[in-house]
């Protein structure tokens, strides 16, 4: 946490099957003509679907935030396919669900919010130079507390070194990447990092499957909440303003909706 701000947790009960079941149906709903995932898009009333060129050309997202995840995967999945689809927000759910209770372990364990899901699916350009990386989202930090990524063989996440160098994060079978957001940074003085990221495209080893599919859970403070950092964490050079400066930089862009 405090080198880097990224590592992987096994044993985490959540089980193969269940990323599985999402990964697939979760394709299936980015596999939808345009106009139909418009409907849930940046302006319709409900706003949970990120088309592409927003973030990323290459990247598209679909926001289903809690408490109940089943609601809001049904209202999002009717929108978009004009039919309930019992199946996707059944699992959805049981994700969203499971998430919450281990990011709340997770805090616990690092320091101690509701969280949200980003089902993220990232595309392939039609020509691509060889040997040249393209960045399916690029360079940027969470503004979550924890962010927990469950990512498929593919991989494609780098995080930033504090020498500027880019490092693979590569998916292994059983694992979730854990990366302490904006929050918990400022939370804790600066002593846990919130790591630069990015996503490069790369090309499945099934020549069949041209997308990867990342489902990321960003574990927040209700908005209303004021962030400062405990008397255990904070040094001599501790200034007041600290929390409020680093959200005026960041600002709220269309990385408040990106996801890795």
């Amino acid at each position: 946490c405090k080198e880097w701000g990224f590592f992987h947790i096994i044993n985490h009960g959540i089980s193969k099957d269940l990323y599985s079941k999402l990964r697939s149906l979760s394709c299936q709903l980015f596999s939808l003509p345009d106009e139909l995932k418009l409907k849930a898009g940046p302006v319709s009333n409900m706003k949970t679907y990120t088309p592409h060129f927003i973030a990323s050309p290459f990247f598209e997202s679909l926001r289903v935030s809690g408490p109940d995840f089943r609601a809001s995967a049904q209202s999002s999945a009717e929108a978009v396919s004009n039919q309930p689809n019992s199946e996707f927000c059944e699992a959805v759910r049981e994700y969203g669900d499971k998430m919450r209770i281990l990011s709340k372990k997770i805090t616990q364990i690092l320091l101690i919010c509701e969280g949200y899901l980003r089902i993220n699916n990232y595309s392939l350009p039609e020509k691509r130079v060889k040997g040249k990386d393209v960045e399916g989202l690029g360079m940027h930090t969470d503004m979550s507390c924890l962010t927990i990524v469950y990512q498929d063989d593919i991989g494609g996440l780098q995080v930033r070194s504090k020498d500027g160098k880019w490092l693979n994060i590569d998916p292994f079978e059983g694992s979730l990447v854990v990366n302490i957001g904006d929050l918990l940074h400022a939370w804790s003085n600066g002593k846990l990092r919130s790591s630069e990221h990015r996503v490069i495209l790369k090309e499945g080893k099934n020549q069949n499957r041209s997308s990867r599919v990342s489902l990321a859970f960003f574990w927040c403070f209700e908005d209303s909440k004021v962030v400062s950092a405990p008397n255990e964490v904070v040094g001599d050079e501790f200034r007041e303003n600290s929390v409020r400066g680093k959200f005026e930089k960041v600002g709220f862009t269309v990385k408040d909706f990106a996801g890795i």
